[in-house]
């Protein structure tokens, strides 16, 4: 078995064999995806706008075909503000995710920043969907964890060359 750290090189490795533009679109359907997932809506408008606003901005990047989306600074910084703020479940690692696809950072979605997109939408289900309780030992994930799991492969498979 390996290692987390071994499994996260070879991730980062297979994200770097794909085009930044591509890698922001693999982003951009894994987001939309995360939030049609959900079972519940965001109760929180600020959060729902938010996520509203930042896919849009995501999804006109790709179908330009850019490697990031172009950073406005107020929507970006509100993505953090809020994310900092709310109560909304999961919400913060959402809003995360959102925001490391603009390229206030750096110009385009390098495979670690991938690589954090991916584990912020898993988190984000996992803290809106899972009861605190102390983790014993590693374990398989949930139903929900492993659908998660495998919509991230599909995606890894589809885009991969």
């Amino acid at each position: 078995m390996s290692s987390a750290r071994e499994q996260f090189a070879l991730l980062e490795a297979q994200y770097a064999s794909i085009s930044p533009p591509q890698r922001l679109s693999m982003a951009a359907e894994l987001l939309e995806w995360t939030v049609a997932n959900f079972d519940t809506p965001i109760n929180d408008r600020t959060v729902a706008d938010l996520v509203s606003r930042a896919q849009i901005a995501i999804n006109a990047a790709v179908d330009a075909g850019l490697s990031a989306a172009p950073a406005d600074p107020a929507l970006t910084d509100q993505l953090f503000s809020v994310a900092e703020d709310t109560n909304e479940p999961g919400a913060f690692n959402l809003l995360g995710a959102f925001r490391l696809c603009f390229d206030h950072i750096e110009p385009e979605i390098t495979p670690q920043r991938l690589l954090g997109i991916f584990d912020r939408c898993y988190q984000a289900d996992y803290v809106r969907y899972t009861e605190p309780a102390i983790a014993v030992g590693e374990g398989d994930p949930s139903a929900r964890g492993q659908r998660i799991f495998a919509r991230q492969a599909e995606l890894r498979q589809r885009y991969l060359p």
